[in-house]
């Protein structure tokens, strides 16, 4: 059966400093992966917003107050977890797997470069009762070659956003794979981590290629404003 994505996901690259940030990312990286309290606020924070949704990178200060927020709001939040290495790959099911993700993805590094490994660890994640992903960065080649190989992903992580930030190689060559693929999409990146979102267009324009839209916030106000604009468009 297939999983149903919510439309919006707290998405948690600010979290880990993501190089995308730029001159921001030391900040980032200080203020929540060195303080788990920070990151379980925003988690609650969103949950009492109505979206109980995240896009969590697998590593053990992000899940720790993941945790936290779901023993602190008595609930289960949708998970949609991306494991970024591959040496730790087991290692880290074991710590995604109290959290019952509905999603695990593999990370870029591996899809984009159809490692041999994929087809071990698709495997591995349906043993645990999750639906496998796969995360590109490399969206408009990597969906087309996945989908022609066959290996059993059900959705995919994929930058999408208005102005084309991440889209490799083209824009338009990524915008003809997602709409030609027949499967789910989350949209990451979907503010360029620079756009203001201060209009519905950004959000009506994702969502005419993807399913989901995964994006990283980092302030009460910036979530209350997002989530304001999104929940329009949806």
């Amino acid at each position: 059966m297939q999983v149903q994505l919510p439309k919006l996901m707290l998405g948690t690259s600010p979290f880990i400093g993501a190089g995308q940030f730029g001159r921001k990312a030391y900040d980032y990286r200080t203020m929540f992966f060195s303080n788990e309290r920070n990151m379980e606020r925003l988690f609650i924070k969103s949950a009492t917003l109505g979206v109980q949704a995240v896009q969590l990178i697998v590593y053990e200060p992000l899940v720790n107050a993941l945790k936290a927020a779901a023993r602190e709001l008595g609930t289960k939040f949708f998970v949609a977890a991306t494991i970024p290495s591959g040496q730790r790959f087991e290692k880290d099911l074991e710590l995604i797997k109290p959290l019952k993700p509905e999603i695990i993805a593999i990370h870029a590094l591996f899809c984009d470069a159809l490692d041999p490994r994929l087809h071990g660890w698709i495997k591995q994640i349906r043993e645990l009762g999750a639906s496998p992903a796969a995360s590109t960065h490399y969206p408009g080649e990597t969906i087309e070659e996945l989908d022609r190989a066959g290996f059993e992903f059900e959705v995919y992580l994929a930058p999408v956003n208005s102005v084309g930030y991440a889209m490799a190689p083209t824009r338009d060559r990524t915008l003809q794979a997602l709409e030609t693929t027949d499967k789910q999409v989350i949209a990451i990146k979907p503010l360029a981590a620079r756009l203001k979102c201060h209009t519905s267009s950004l959000f009506s324009f994702i969502y005419q290629y993807a399913d989901s839209i995964s994006v990283g916030i980092v302030s009460d106000e910036e979530m209350e404003e997002t989530y304001t604009i999104a929940k329009k468009v949806w």
